[in-house]
């Protein structure tokens, strides 16, 4: 998984976008009162703008108003049932109301202005799939998908809050879908924890067959294991394995150690950066901040410096 970093003029030009058209929602429902029409407006910053970990606290806050006998039981009950059981249960249509009022699907041309200001070309959470969006609101071509990491059943408030929105491909968001994922027991993209991370391994079976494996997987954190396991990282990688672990672990044997090195330091001395040169030789960035821009980048980049091919940046 890749982090993702915060940027607060992002944050604030997304909630200038839409918050017209929430405000309009909140005006218009017939389920609400004006007191609590009111407040809604007032916390909309909150609602749409609040840290990953203030998230849960404020959809709580307001399921309670919108639910005054609310239940942590029933509302459980209620978010697992089939479609039937939700249209007769009490607490559907406060649910039907907050569901109304931040309508994801309603927001499709906002989705193209959000991938815009965040600027990210690969998946979150695999790095293996581009996700760059190709035209506009009037004009769809090609769009990046959102995985809400809070899940919009159990988190109807959260449903276009920032950093709830995870930049994602349609094969994680699938093996996602509407999992229930919490801070204490899965990765967020935007909070980064250097303890966390992991690293891509290979297991040499034979000259031509390898596997794709995570270097000591075992002692690797709950969260971070529960994230490989949900996104099917080592064996989406495996698939893989055939050629893009079989041309690295090529370059190895059919290169000098010292390979790089030439071409940085000689070859394309005062011509190009190290990191343009890893690009040109390798199709990655290097940089982990860089890593979204080109798929792969972080297998290649794990890879190739457990071969030693790619070695630490001199001070």
């Amino acid at each position: 998984m890749l982090n993702l970093k915060e940027n607060s003029k992002n944050v604030r030009e997304y909630f200038v976008d839409i918050k017209s058209k929430i405000e309009d929602r909140i005006s218009k429902d017939g389920f609400l009162s004006t007191s609590l029409k009111n407040e809604l407006k007032e916390r909309l910053f909150d609602i749409i703008t609040s840290a990953p970990n203030e998230l849960p606290d404020i959809n709580l806050e307001f399921i309670y108003k919108f639910i005054p006998l609310y239940d942590s039981a029933t509302y459980d009950l209620y978010v697992r049932g089939s479609k039937t059981v939700k249209e007769r249960h009490a607490y559907h249509p406060a649910i039907q109301s907050i569901q109304s009022i931040f309508n994801y699907k309603e927001i499709t041309g906002n989705r193209y202005y959000l991938a815009e200001i965040l600027k990210r070309h690969t998946c979150t959470y695999c790095n293996r799939n581009y996700i760059k969006t190709i035209g506009s609101t009037k004009d769809k071509v090609c769009r990046a998908e959102y995985d809400h990491w809070f899940n919009k059943d159990r988190y109807p408030l959260l449903a276009l809050s920032f950093f709830n929105l995870i930049p994602s491909c349609s094969s994680c968001n699938k093996l996602k879908s509407n999992k229930n994922f919490e801070l204490d027991t899965h990765l967020q993209p935007y909070i980064n924890d250097l303890n966390e991370k992991f690293k891509f391994s290979y297991r040499k079976k034979t000259f031509v067959d390898n596997n794709v494996t995570i270097a000591d997987e075992s002692s690797l954190p709950a969260k971070t294991k529960k994230m490989i396991e949900t996104f099917k990282i080592k064996e989406i990688y495996n698939a893989h394995s055939d050629t893009e672990l079989r041309d690295l672990l090529d370059l190895r044997y059919k290169y000098s150690e010292n390979y790089i090195d030439i071409l940085i330091n000689k070859t394309f001395k005062n011509i190009m950066s190290r990191e343009e040169i890893y690009r040109l030789v390798f199709g990655i960035e290097i940089n982990e901040d860089d890593f979204h821009k080109r798929p792969f980048s972080k297998f290649k980049k794990d890879i190739l410096s457990e071969l030693e091919i790619i070695k630490p940046k001199s001070p």
